[in-house]
């Protein structure tokens, strides 16, 4: 079988795990499941240089030039995860043309469902009856238990763990080593702090850190 040509949206730390991620997966195959074309980025400094061996393409917009790959997006911080809609209706690309990327040494579960556009990165643990909505990206280690939902653009950082029943909102934001409590809801663009220990439910466009984590300010 010929390699699926892949190419990663943004040039971040995220995206080059995201790239280690498809060797990983090429490896545990024994073949190329994926050639790494490239990555987009609309920083036009970094047009035609490379990082980490792999080739800055262009802009998001240069997507229509290869109708023979498929794609996943590594965009997605703190500062800008409630705008990952925005930012790849750039690519001008349907949802079919994402691939989902799960790391040989990620676990997930054979009753979960993973969205298009998903990547799950090395450590990271999926559980039974989970579902993972389109374009969320879920980081080392972190923890989705049982019949959690994630909505779309979600970002699951390194180490967060979700008991089992949470329900998150579509561009939510749950940082590092961040902890939620068994069936609790976080609104819409709602983000965790670092750390935090949610214990009630995150109202949505709010920001809440701490232990036990408490309402900061509105996401924008």
């Amino acid at each position: 079988m010929n390699p699926k040509r892949l190419i990663i949206l943004g040039t971040g730390g995220n995206c080059l795990d995201i790239y280690d991620a498809a060797l990983a997966i090429n490896q545990a195959a024994g073949r190329a499941v994926y050639e790494c074309v490239g990555l987009l980025d609309d920083n036009r400094e970094l047009h035609g240089k490379s990082i980490s061996g792999v080739p800055v393409l262009g802009g998001l917009a240069d997507a229509a030039k290869y109708p023979d790959a498929v794609f996943v997006n590594g965009i997605g911080s703190p500062t800008s995860f409630w705008r990952k809609a925005d930012i790849l209706s750039g690519t001008g690309l349907s949802l079919e043309r994402f691939e989902t990327i799960v790391h040989p040494q990620a676990s997930v579960s054979r009753l979960a469902k993973l969205g298009r556009g998903v990547a799950v990165l090395p450590g990271a643990s999926i559980a039974a009856c989970a579902e993972i909505g389109h374009h969320v990206i879920i980081l080392q280690g972190a923890i989705i238990s049982h019949h959690c939902r994630i909505g779309d653009y979600g970002c699951i950082a390194s180490g967060a763990c979700l008991s089992g029943n949470v329900e998150v909102a579509p561009y939510c934001y749950i940082g590092a080593n961040a902890s939620i409590r068994n069936g609790l809801k976080l609104g819409t663009r709602a983000l965790v702090g670092i750390g935090s220990v949610v214990v009630k439910d995150v109202l949505e466009n709010t920001v809440v850190a701490g232990n036990p984590a408490k309402y900061l300010r509105h996401t924008s």
